[in-house]
């Protein structure tokens, strides 16, 4: 049986799935020579590094990696040719590292099937090939197993991968609902219902619709409006009143952070520029949300224009966890039951897992 690897590469977070573990890293990469010097100590903690067999180049990857100037970072946000573009290629590859570092010996990962995920939008036979191109030998009009080889913190991982499925990002946010862990179905009457799907990512705001458990392209969008709208609209904010050039992956984490502890009333969002410059932008960042959240609402009320007809709008994506959830609620009144994922930072990677597992038995 093939060991399955799920990857949901999103615009801010990566999210990567095996039978051995769960993961999830910012989607940026610093070029290990762009921040290390003859002067430098170590690396910060949070970080491994990464290098491809036949490379000059070695890569950090990890959480640590957003203390480095965002000037050093390379940034797989991006709505344009993302899918050929270096950064994308990378941090596929070392997912397959991250992942199969886990297992004791490369004998046990021979036959690596690979699932990934793609927006609505994207799910074309040119996007999906140049996807499959990174995992698999590309000869002529068809695919071979491919090796790749990644050293990670000086250890050899070497992944073969044998297969790759590509699934619509809401496919896995449905499988993720009606199976279980084992591949069984768990809530069969789902299968027949009309879901809506938010897809709330750092980049983009995924809205689809699946009767029937099949796709509905009726109701379809795509909006460049994921959660860095939020943070670029509160860098904003914090330039107009204090004069304060924010990084916007400071912001990112310290909201992450804030909203993993608190709710949103309770949170305490603290900026910090250096040791002995602090601001609390709490009401700032409070205001912004509950701003930000209204908007999403209006625009996926404005694209599901059949709500009356939606047995369930399911709410996921790792943005799910910073709207104000009451709000958003509140705003779909009684046309529509809302229902937020659990775990929804990893509601579609694990989806992605279930669906191959389902069929590789």
């Amino acid at each position: 049986m093939s060991k399955i690897f799920a990857i949901d590469l999103g615009n801010k977070q990566s999210k990567l799935k095996s039978e051995k573990d769960i993961y999830v890293l910012p989607s940026v990469l610093v070029n290990k020579r762009d921040v290390q010097s003859v002067f430098s100590v170590s690396k910060p903690d949070g970080i491994v590094d990464l290098k491809i067999n036949g490379s000059q180049n070695t890569y950090y990857w990890g959480s640590g990696v957003l203390n480095y100037d965002q000037n050093k970072l390379m940034d797989s946000l991006g709505f344009g040719g993302r899918y050929n573009r270096t950064i994308y290629r990378l941090l596929n590859e070392f997912a397959l590292a991250i992942l199969g570092r886990d297992w004791n010996s490369n004998d046990d990962l021979n036959d690596v099937h690979v699932v990934v995920g793609l927006p609505t939008g994207d799910y074309t036979k040119e996007t999906i090939d140049t996807v499959k191109s990174i995992f698999l030998d590309k000869q002529g009009n068809s695919f071979a197993p491919k090796s790749h080889l990644i050293t990670v913190d000086n250890q050899e991982v070497i992944v073969k991968v044998s297969k790759v499925t590509t699934l619509p990002q809401p496919i896995g946010t449905f499988y993720n609902l009606v199976i279980n862990d084992y591949g069984d179905i768990v809530e069969p009457d789902l299968v027949s219902k009309r879901l809506a799907i938010a897809d709330i990512g750092g980049g983009t705001a995924l809205l689809d619709q699946i009767m029937n458990s099949n796709l509905d392209a009726t109701y379809r969008t795509q909006l460049e409006t994921g959660a860095n709208t939020l943070y670029s609209q509160i860098r904003t904010v914090l330039m107009q009143e204090y004069g304060l050039n924010a990084d916007l992956h400071k912001i990112e984490i310290l909201i992450r952070k804030a909203l993993e502890i608190e709710i949103l009333e309770d949170a305490q969002f603290i900026y910090v520029q250096s040791d002995t410059n602090t601001f609390d932008i709490s009401e700032v960042v409070r205001s912004e949300i509950r701003h930000y959240t209204e908007s999403l609402a209006n625009n996926i009320y404005t694209t599901f224009q059949n709500l009356n007809e939606v047995d369930l709008l399911v709410v996921t994506g790792g943005t799910a966890n910073i709207i104000d959830k009451t709000i958003f609620e509140q705003s779909f009144g009684n046309q529509t039951k809302v229902v937020f994922t659990n775990n929804s930072e990893f509601a579609n990677v694990s989806g992605f897992y279930k669906y191959a597992l389902l069929r590789e038995d």
